[in-house]
């Protein structure tokens, strides 16, 4: 297909909403760049060559008449070693980078990567040239931080034979770490991989809810207790302590990772997160909790649209 197939044009505005026409093939979930600052948005309707988008952007001052690019490929996000102790926003764009980019204030339109592609990682294999591997394979790992390391997976949908695999060594995240021989032809592995925000990552089983989560804190694991792959919420009002609650469970709670998401947060309550958690010590390690945490922080002046990107 053309890039003049893949053009459209903007027909229709209703606040995040925009319709647009003259996209031949546009798919459902199709991420698309609306607009002359190329605003990010993803189709969520399909009628012939129109498409209806909702966009993740403030859409004030879009016109009628403005181009629509639609990129081919749906709404995805990135993974691999670069993510631990990143502030991203709702669509994975490190804000450190677009405040490189824009300055405080953040322009509409920027793209910015998820994962850094010049920094290198220590990469050491973990299997051998003519080892057959399937989907979920560890191919070697890599220290992330200190306290984390990072597996390095045969990615999803791909079985076959190890042809080449990368020495021990440092290697960026778009470079070659091996070359796998399929029924379709040999495939490259790098280190990062691209999945789709709407699709579920495979599993072969799920493990029961039996193992419970102690969070260190005497009052939950009493009277509120949780396990491990459950959920739980903590209801209350401005200034109740939930985000200082939350400071405390990613403290001392018995877990690996933790993913801070503020969708819809005050931003002096994203700041306030930000600010701390480089000072509060990891108990088991001495470290900070940076060095085993990711923050997304979309904030409550973003477009609502943009926030409900967490729930997914």
């Amino acid at each position: 297909m053309t890039v003049k197939e893949r053009t459209g044009r903007i027909i229709r505005i209703a606040g995040p909403v925009v319709e647009a026409e003259g996209l031949s093939g546009i798919q459902m979930y199709e991420v698309c760049r609306v607009g002359d600052e190329e605003l990010i948005g993803e189709v969520n309707r399909v009628e012939g060559s129109n498409a209806t988008i909702q966009v993740y952007e403030e859409t004030t001052g879009l016109k009628p008449g403005e181009k629509v690019i639609a990129t081919g490929a749906p709404l995805s996000v990135e993974l691999g070693p670069g993510l631990i102790g990143q502030i991203f926003d709702g669509i994975q764009r490190p804000l450190h980078i677009l405040k490189e980019q824009t300055g405080d204030f953040i322009r509409r339109g920027v793209v910015a990567e998820a994962l850094p592609r010049n920094k290198k990682w220590k990469f050491t294999p973990a299997v051998e040239k003519n080892d057959r591997v399937t989907q979920g394979t560890i191919l070697g790992t890599v220290p992330e931080t200190t306290t984390v390391t990072t597996r390095i997976l045969v990615p999803v949908g791909i079985n076959g034979k190890i042809t080449k695999i990368a020495p021990e060594g440092e290697y960026t995240v778009t470079e070659p770490i091996a070359r796998i021989e399929t029924t379709h032809g040999e495939r490259e592995v790098t280190l990062m991989t691209t999945w789709p925000v709407r699709q579920g990552r495979p599993y072969i089983r799920k493990l029961g809810s039996t193992t419970p989560l102690i969070t260190g804190q005497r009052i939950i694991d009493t009277f509120f207790p949780t396990a491990k792959g459950g959920t739980a919420s903590i209801p209350g009002g401005f200034g109740t302590g939930k985000t200082v609650m939350l400071h405390q469970l990613a403290k001392w709670a018995d877990s690996q990772i933790v993913v801070y998401c503020g969708c819809g947060e005050r931003g002096n309550e994203m700041a306030d997160v930000i600010t701390h958690f480089p000072s509060l010590e990891d108990p088991r390690t001495g470290r900070t909790l940076n060095e085993r945490s990711i923050f997304i922080a979309n904030v409550s002046n973003l477009p609502v649209s943009a926030r409900g990107l967490l729930t997914r």
